[in-house]
């Protein structure tokens, strides 16, 4: 007979459980050392993730898109970054639900809900007739977006074995970084007019399969005890652990118990007290500066910064933006190899100041590419300087006359590229932003979200991690919205030295705010708060 229990029911329940509870330390170990990831479990996992990769892909396609989108619906510097932050709005929108949505109905009917958003939104962008169903397009991607950052990390932490689960929640972010270097990829093959709605219209085919595969991965084994399905969760726990003995099913099932007891007795305001608010502010506090660290212009904005930095032919500044995208790629690889490693704190103090390096480096190779010229109010105004002519939508550089022009004259009449630019400018832009990426990837990229999930007790931790998350998401409109803007009012090179101005901030918060917690268990952890 299934029971279900909310509230007190829940903890006085767990309560009895956990009073007669006496876990075998050995038995652990035996399953441990008998246990690897079952193919179901890899499955499971990498079924789920499909989220994760949407996420990426979306994050980077606009990107390219944005290049051939500005051809057919003329835009602003403004309406351009209102397409691009569409996306971060709607995640903003459905991540103040997801949690909810994914404890009343269930971590898969989420996800499901996610992929089939994700599928209406590819549709609808691709589609679009008009400026404004590119918005709507956008949002709904956006309100999957939320969704699935929400409920994927959780998902695969909950159907991982609990002895690899790091590695498993890790595929997530391998994902994620995956979907951004292969929406580049593919934005290559659709470089002709009308080819963003291929580039939009490709993204159907994932989640569609998602869709196809999740009725058959179960739901995790938590939300099931939480409803009291225990029987069920105990199926799904023999599939996660193959094997393992039925003493070893019902101490796992008296743990997920003892969890949800703890969950309960947490509320928000605890976080606004002490030992909970110094975790607060450390966790928010990295979210934002991660999200200043200007890195995400680099995915949605990728391509026209290649365009900026003097690769004017549209091919070629979405091939350039795949090296930068394989960087972040690559050295998030490495960050997961080195952040046990190394250290959290150290990882974090050490890249930190790459990041300074490669945005005070952007912002020297600006100036050979474009000087520190901020938009003017007509092109004539630019005179002869061809670099910041040229970024300007409005404007093309004559050859007859070596001067800046509006768009009136024939295409054969203006430049490509600016005669007087040397191309060793332009790779130096490009080498200054891969580095800035690799620094980014290695720290402050990846290690927020691991240090979040470790400083809070357990009682307080969803609600800390959904407030931290709430944060990036906040910021990283505020960036999405604000760059092209900024590039015009102050230059690039200004906005990009701006960024380095908040990682030296970033930095120094680091040092005075955040213990180091690598190697400690999560009660040693709590204990640097006290």
């Amino acid at each position: 007979m299934e029971e279900k229990f909310d509230g007190d029911g829940i903890t006085k329940r767990s309560n009895d459980r956990i009073n007669n509870f006496n876990s075998s330390e050995q038995m652990l170990k035996d399953v441990e050392s008998a246990s690897s990831i079952s193919p179901f479990v890899f499955f499971t996992a990498f079924t789920v993730a499909v989220g994760g990769f949407m996420f990426g892909y979306d994050t980077g396609i606009i990107s390219s898109a944005m290049l051939l989108l500005e051809k057919d619906f003329p835009m602003t510097s403004v309406t351009k970054g209102l397409v691009v932050g569409a996306t971060t709005f709607g995640a903003i929108f459905s991540s103040i639900f997801a949690g909810a949505l994914s404890d009343i109905a269930g971590r898969r009917i989420t996800t499901m809900v996610a992929a089939t958003l994700f599928v209406c939104g590819a549709l609808v962008l691709s589609l679009a007739p008009s400026y404004s169903s590119l918005l709507i397009g956008r949002l709904i991607v956006g309100i999957a977006v939320g969704l699935a950052s929400m409920v994927v990390p959780i998902y695969i932490s909950e159907i991982s074995p609990r002895f690899y689960r790091g590695r498993l929640v890790t595929i997530n972010v391998l994902m994620c970084t995956g979907g951004q270097l292969i929406s580049y990829l593919i934005a290559t093959a659709f470089i002709f007019q009308h080819g963003w709605r291929w580039m939009f219209g490709v993204s159907v085919i994932p989640p569609f399969l998602q869709l196809l595969f999740m009725p058959i991965v179960p739901e995790s084994p938590r939300f099931l005890v939480r409803k009291g399905r225990t029987e069920e969760a105990k199926k799904v726990l023999a599939k996660i652990y193959p094997g393992a003995p039925r003493e070893f099913l019902n101490d796992e099932i008296d743990v997920i118990y003892e969890t949800i007891a703890q969950d309960a007795t947490g509320s928000y305001k605890q976080l606004f007290f002490y030992p909970n608010l110094r975790p607060l502010i450390i966790a928010c506090g990295l979210q934002l500066f991660q999200q200043f660290s200007g890195f995400d212009t680099a995915m949605y904005y990728g391509a026209t910064i290649m365009k900026m930095a003097g690769f004017t032919d549209i091919r070629d500044a979405i091939i350039f933006s795949i090296l930068v995208s394989a960087t972040n790629f690559a050295m998030t690889v490495v960050a997961l190899y080195l952040i046990d490693r190394v250290g959290r704190r150290r990882i974090l103090l050490y890249t930190l100041f790459g990041t300074v390096v490669g945005l005070v480096l952007l912002g020297i190779g600006f100036i050979f590419v474009t000087g520190l010229v901020p938009k003017q109010d007509t092109c004539a105004d630019y005179g002869t300087r061809c670099g910041a002519c040229l970024i300007d939508d409005r404007c093309g550089f004559s050859k007859l006359k070596d001067v800046c022009v509006d768009k009136t004259l024939s295409s054969d009449q203006l430049y490509d590229s600016c005669p007087s630019t040397s191309i060793r400018g332009n790779w130096f832009t490009l080498s200054s932003l891969v580095v800035f990426v690799a620094a980014y990837a290695l720290g402050i990229g990846h290690a927020p979200w691991t240090i979040q999930s470790e400083i809070f007790p357990l009682n307080v931790r969803g609600r800390a991690n959904g407030i931290a998350t709430a944060t990036n998401w906040c910021v990283n409109l505020v960036v999405a919205i604000t760059f092209l803007p900024l590039t015009e009012l102050i230059t690039v090179s200004a906005t990009f030295w701006m960024y380095g101005v908040f990682m030296i901030f970033g930095w120094l918060f680091v040092y005075l705010m955040v213990p180091e917690t690598t190697g400690k268990s999560l009660e040693e952890i709590q204990e640097l708060f006290l």
